[in-house]
Formats: C-alpha cells, sequence, structure tokens
C-alpha cells in the first residue's frame, strides 16, 4: 500500500491497470488490486483436499468450544491459529477417512488427567475421576473447574469420505475439594438421547479446564480417550491406547 502526499495530478480514485486509487480522511491511497486465485482441480490437488476435508471437520468443532480454542490460541504451537494448531498437531493421528483414539483436544501443554474410566447409557455419560494429592495440587486456586470433550460417532453405510459425526458436550458443575474418587456425570439432552444407539460406537474425547475467578481458562488436563464399541457389533476395531505427552 502507498501514499500520495501533496499530489499535483489531482485526486487519485478509481482503477488503473493493477492499481486502486481511495481517498481516506484527506489522504490517497493506492492498493494493488488483489490477485485472481485459481483453484487446481488436477486430481493430486482434489485428493489432497480430500485429506484434509476430516481432520478440517474434527478441527472445527473443537475450535467452536471457548474454552479450548483459547487454551490452543494461547499453546506454543506454531501456527498461523488456533484452528489451523488443531489440525497440525491431529493430522497424523487420523485415519485416511476419520480421527482415531490417538487424537486428542487439547494442547500439548495439558497436564495430568485424574479420569479414570467412562461408562456410556442412555442417559449420559459417567465419568470416574480418582483424585490424589498430585491430581489435587492442579485444581488448586481455581475459581471454576469445567468438563468438555468431543463425542465422534460413525455413521459409514454413507459411503462417504467423512462418514463420521461430531458432538459437543459438558458436564455438570464440577467441584473438586478433597483427594478421594468420584463421578463426573454428562448428561444426554433429547438430540443426544436419539443419537444413543449411535454414540455405542463411539469415541469420547474429554477434558477438565481449570478457570480463574474471571472465568479465563488457566490449565486443562491430558484429555481422557475412550472408546465406545458395541458388544454384539460383528466387526470391532481395535485402536491402541496412547498418550506420549502422559
Amino acid at each position: 500500500m502507498g501514499t500520495l502526499n501533496n499530489q499535483v495530478l489531482g485526486e487519485v480514485a478509481g482503477k488503473v491497470g493493477n492499481l486502486i486509487g481511495r481517498r481516506r480522511k484527506n489522504k490517497f491511497f493506492i492498493y494493488a488490486a488483489p490477485a485472481e486465485v485459481k483453484i487446481s482441480n488436477s486430481e493430486a490437488a482434489i485428493k489432497s483436499r480430500e485429506i484434509m476435508k476430516p481432520v478440517a471437520k474434527f478441527a472445527s468443532v473443537v475450535n467452536s468450544i471457548p474454552e479450548l480454542k483459547y487454551l490452543w490460541l494461547n499453546s506454543k504451537i506454531v501456527a498461523f491459529d488456533a484452528f489451523h494448531k488443531i489440525e497440525k498437531e491431529n493430522f497424523p493421528y487420523f485415519r485416511p477417512e476419520r480421527p482415531t483414539v490417538n487424537n486428542f483436544i487439547t494442547p500439548i501443554e495439558s497436564i495430568k488427567n485424574p479420569i479414570s474410566e467412562g461408562i456410556i447409557s442412555e442417559s449420559g455419560i459417567k465419568l470416574k475421576l480418582d483424585i490424589d494429592k498430585e491430581a489435587l495440587a492442579q485444581f488448586e486456586g481455581a475459581n471454576e473447574v469445567t468438563g468438555v470433550g468431543v463425542i465422534c460417532y460413525f455413521n459409514p453405510s454413507d459411503g462417504k469420505m467423512d462418514y463420521f459425526q461430531l458432538n459437543r458436550l459438558r458436564a455438570c458443575a464440577i467441584e473438586v475439594e478433597n483427594e478421594g474418587g468420584f463421578e463426573v456425570e454428562i448428561a444426554f439432552n433429547e438430540e443426544e438421547r436419539r443419537n444413543f444407539n449411535s454414540y455405542l460406537n463411539s469415541i469420547l474425547y474429554f477434558t477438565l479446564v481449570s478457570k480463574d475467578g474471571n472465568g479465563v481458562p488457566v490449565k486443562c488436563t491430558i484429555n481422557y480417550r475412550s472408546e465406545f464399541v458395541h458388544e454384539i457389533s460383528v466387526i470391532k476395531e481395535s485402536f491402541p491406547f496412547r498418550d506420549s505427552r502422559a
């Protein structure tokens, strides 16, 4: 962008070639016209875009949860924004068409997670927490602890590249005061109860987020991953549980 001062050719306005002239607050500016961007429709380019669609879908849902977006945005991962940070970190763990139990919804800098077990029923999901001194320390000074998650369920009958569906989940109010074991409940709403049969073949990604007095996220736990596989499923895919950040 250029600026013209004390011009002798009169006011600069409109487009000349690839230059655009405009006036703002008695100053004249010259801009380069935006170049036309051609999208390649070659077989390789189309295939590359199709590969990125599933991970972009996953990143979009994670990025839509305010607490997670804030934590990703403020993480040390090098990328343009929170969305691209989520994409960058999760892409290596995707299968060609969908996420796996190795994907995650929290940044690398997350801390120990006290969740030990997840149980799914028609009314919702119950998570068992085992709080020891180390786990309790991460919540000290927090004014609020929130549980947020994403559940990924599958509908491969459509034959589409991105046949998985994603729902955001939020737990009931969580109070962490003492050591010991207790349960956190994620109650299903009416729409989620209708999805229950689909949830029987799903992956749950869940994390605890502590917040300060202003409601700003401070810390998050390594997201708990749980694969729910219906007991009468004809084919059961096995995903090795791995968390290299634990």
